[in-house]
């Protein structure tokens, strides 16, 4: 018992120099692929509708949201910047419990750095501190937190929010306790728009971390909390999994860092599907394949929950709904011809694509998810494997146990810039996305957060219209 508490102290004590170098490392990156969708998601139509909102009812002069300059209170900010991070399904997940940390982390960390005047060490080590807690609790409830129907980040992210904020804020351990039991009560989130739709998940990460942050400002006031939030009775383990493991909560605590377990997405869309999008590429290496050439596709999983989760929509009504749809976005693939980052699934290739094609849907009509059934496929628990059947007779199969940007396949730092810049460079001025690299890449060397904030404004003359060919 008292994991809470454990937690909240690891919180409250942690230091820069307690980080492993291999650690802020990944951080740096974290935090640099996170601003790059932050910029490109704040073009959208969606996060246009929801920062017109924002924008007339609130107000603040605290903290930046990113890309059109605005102050406004930190939860506020915090909530336009996280809804713009996760805006287009790009932002990093760690996959093993799942959750989407950095859309909540990287957000609610700048925004209070910005309302707390602190510095870049303080905020790279926010940013440690809310992936961790977030990820610790989404392992200890994996993976009965999805299959509940819940979805891992609202449920999480409070918690991680709250976690970059105490630590920006000073607390000490009794006061990050508080926020953590806070935190608790803002706790939510429910998967069924993977059945029947609708746009909400657009802020699934922005909901939790303006939630986080608020927790952390009631604590400060001396609003307190149950100290058993986790772990209790009617605790968040219990009351939302079920089905869970305490410890994980707080096993190898400051010395096993599970960020380190974290992935970045090559690929705009939910990344269950990623390692098939990999498979395709591998035999398309190896061999001629045309949509015209395709019977059949199978694509292996061993989850019936999984399956649910990336399999139910074959024919998708919206971009959210394609971004789900492991056939249609298959299809997208594979018409589109290339590979890797550019090979039809990018950021802007959802934006752009037209979901009614008959041609794509027809590509979409022949791919199938299927549980794996035998051996043949037991490695595909973090990766895909796929069957194709061809029209000239042809029997392929391709493996990819873990898809890129996974740990085991991670994107090379270069591979990583080349992201930012293919999401930044469309909206930002010249120079400017150079310019952020380079702060990002010494960011615990920053004196003033606000020379980082500044780098991610755009000047409403060099602003360009909404994204084109996106509905709301």
């Amino acid at each position: 018992m008292n994991e809470t508490r454990t937690l909240a102290s690891w919180i409250a004590n942690l230091r820069y120099q307690d980080i492993p170098e291999n650690v802020r490392e990944v951080a740096r990156q974290f935090i640099l692929d996170n601003f790059g969708c932050q910029i490109a998601g704040a073009t959208l139509p969606w996060s246009r509708s929801y920062y017109d909102v924002i924008r007339r009812t609130r107000s603040g002069t605290h903290s930046t949201v990113a890309y059109f300059g605005d102050k406004l209170s930190p939860d506020d900010a915090a909530f336009m910047n996280s809804t713009f991070n996760h805006a287009n399904e790009t932002d990093d997940t760690h996959l093993k419990s799942p959750t989407h940390p950095g859309g909540i982390a990287v957000p609610a960390a700048l925004a209070m750095a910005e309302y707390a005047h602190a510095n870049g060490e303080k905020l790279l080590v926010a940013v440690v501190a809310a992936y961790e807690i977030q990820i610790r609790i989404s392992w200890a409830c994996s993976p009965f937190l999805i299959y509940r129907g819940h979805h891992p980040p609202v449920g999480v992210g409070p918690f991680g929010a709250a976690a970059a904020a105490a630590i920006l804020m000073g607390f000490d351990a009794e006061t990050t306790l508080n926020a953590l039991a806070i935190a608790g009560s803002h706790s939510a989130g429910l998967i069924e728009y993977t059945k029947t739709g609708g746009s909400v998940k657009r802020i699934h990460s922005a909901i939790p971390t303006q939630a986080g942050v608020r927790a952390a400002l009631f604590a400060e006031a001396g609003i307190t909390g149950p100290h058993s939030i986790l772990e209790g009775e009617k605790g968040f383990c219990k009351v939302f999994a079920g089905e869970y493991d305490l410890n994980r909560l707080t096993e190898g605590l400051g010395t096993h860092y599970h960020t380190l377990d974290n992935a970045l997405k090559p690929y705009s869309c939910c990344h269950l599907i990623h390692a098939a999008f990999d498979a395709l590429d591998l035999v398309r290496d190896k061999q001629p394949l045309t949509p015209e050439q395709v019977k059949e596709i199978k694509v292996y999983t061993n989850s019936e929950p999984i399956l649910s989760h990336i399999g139910s929509i074959i024919e998708p009504d919206d971009i959210l709904g394609a971004q789900f749809s492991l056939p249609f976005s298959v299809a997208m693939r594979l018409h589109h011809g290339g590979r890797g980052v550019n090979g039809g699934n990018g950021f802007w290739d959802y934006l752009k694509v037209d979901l009614k094609d008959p041609k794509l849907v027809e590509t979409a009509r022949k791919v199938k998810c299927v549980v794996a059934s035998n051996n043949e496929w037991e490695r595909v628990d973090k990766g895909a494997g796929i069957e194709i059947e061809t029209t000239d007779g042809r029997q392929i199969k391709q493996i990819v146990p873990f898809s890129k940007g996974l740990p085991e396949n991670p994107l090379s730092k270069t591979e990583v810039r080349e992201k930012f810049h293919s999401l930044v460079d469309p909206v930002l001025p010249p120079g400017r996305p150079r310019d952020i690299v380079a702060a990002v890449d010494e960011v615990q060397n920053i004196a003033k957060i606000d020379d980082l904030v500044r780098l991610m404004i755009v000047p409403d003359a060099q602003r360009g219209a909404p994204a084109a060919g996106a509905k709301r």
